[in-house]
């Protein structure tokens, strides 16, 4: 009996002095027990991945320096082909989706200073010549936010489309004034078989409210529906490849072969009833800031807005250099200029 109190009280005298050597070395900032108790309550966890509309392979780890950081993870968008701004809008670019979109960029040459003998501590250096992509334009030219017709001021661009190109453009109807039936965009047709079209705008006669885009490519007519907001800027894209707005397909054309009947026009259309039909300008009444042809995968045209030096407002090639004014009646409204 002896020899059992004796051994349960070696076992209690042994717990109390681990417990004792723990507490003290909790109370020890170099301890382990210290470092792995406070170092633990530190350490950030990497989430399981789950990031939405993506799969494995298809996230980066980022990290939020709010409050107390948070590791979390990002979606990777890299098919530029099939953007949607529901779901891609805040993932992260990847190189080959950059890569093809810029591409023919303006060039401008520049030089720099590098050193010519680091291991002297660069007591010399030498001028290299490089290039730099830029927007910049000619001295006495100030680039423009956007310029804006009122439907009386248009573009003639001195282009005939076909088949093979492409037109990009960054519109924006900031009125509802007039939309319905000067909503013209760009473009050139014949409204009587074979249309032979590329154009582009809202019109009242082809849909129920101006919020409605009608495009034209060759002889097929296409109606996007519910696609134009008010004051919103939008990207409308159209190709034998079809018609897109941000992004987003708005469907497809069948395949034809044609050329514009006359010299596509930007904010208006020139329009005849057919070959032997008197030609009419008609108007559109919006704001642009950008306006692209492609011939293939060639940049053949790329004006942005801009104001030249005796203050003419208008659109400047960056592909040409050319600075194209206004063919109609009355001034372009310029918007604020860009720093």
């Amino acid at each position: 009996m002896l020899k059992k109190i004796l051994l349960a009280l070696i076992f209690v005298i042994t717990a109390i002095t681990n417990v004792t050597h723990a507490e003290d070395d909790m109370k020890t900032v170099a301890s382990k027990a210290y470092v792995d108790t406070k170092i633990e309550t530190k350490q950030l966890k990497i989430p399981a991945a789950g990031q939405p509309n993506v799969g494995s392979g298809e996230t980066v780890m980022t990290y939020t320096a709010t409050g107390n950081g948070q590791i979390g993870e990002r979606g990777l968008y890299s098919d530029i082909s099939s953007y949607d701004a529901n779901t891609d809008g805040d993932k992260l670019i990847t190189a080959s989706a950059l890569n093809a979109t810029f591409t023919n960029l303006p060039t401008t040459p520049t030089t720099k200073l590098e050193c010519a003998n680091q291991a002297d501590g660069c007591t010399l250096w030498t001028i290299v010549d490089q290039t730099a992509y830029t927007y910049q334009l000619p001295d006495g030219y100030t680039r423009l936010q956007y310029i804006e017709s009122s439907g009386t001021q248009y573009i003639d661009t001195g282009l005939k489309l076909t088949q093979d190109n492409t037109v990009e453009v960054e519109y924006n109807y900031h009125t509802a004034s007039n939309i319905a039936t000067s909503g013209r965009m760009f473009g050139s047709r014949y409204t009587s078989s074979p249309k032979r079209s590329f154009s582009l705008g809202s019109n009242s006669g082809y849909a129920s409210s101006a919020t409605k885009t009608f495009a034209q490519f060759g002889n097929a007519d296409r109606l996007a529906t519910n696609n134009i907001t008010i004051g919103q800027w939008g990207v409308y894209k159209m190709s034998a490849d079809g018609f897109y707005i941000d992004g987003v397909s708005q469907g497809s054309f069948p395949a034809t072969t044609f050329e514009t009947p006359f010299t596509v026009k930007l904010f208006a259309f020139e329009q005849a009833s057919s070959s032997s039909g008197t030609p009419t300008v008609g108007g559109g009444v919006g704001r642009c800031r950008r306006f692209k042809v492609y011939q293939g995968d060639t940049l053949v045209m790329d004006l942005i807005p801009a104001k030249n030096p005796t203050n003419d407002i208008g659109m400047y090639d960056l592909v040409s250099g050319q600075f194209f004014t206004n063919q109609g009646t009355g001034d372009f409204v310029a918007g604020d200029p860009v720093n």
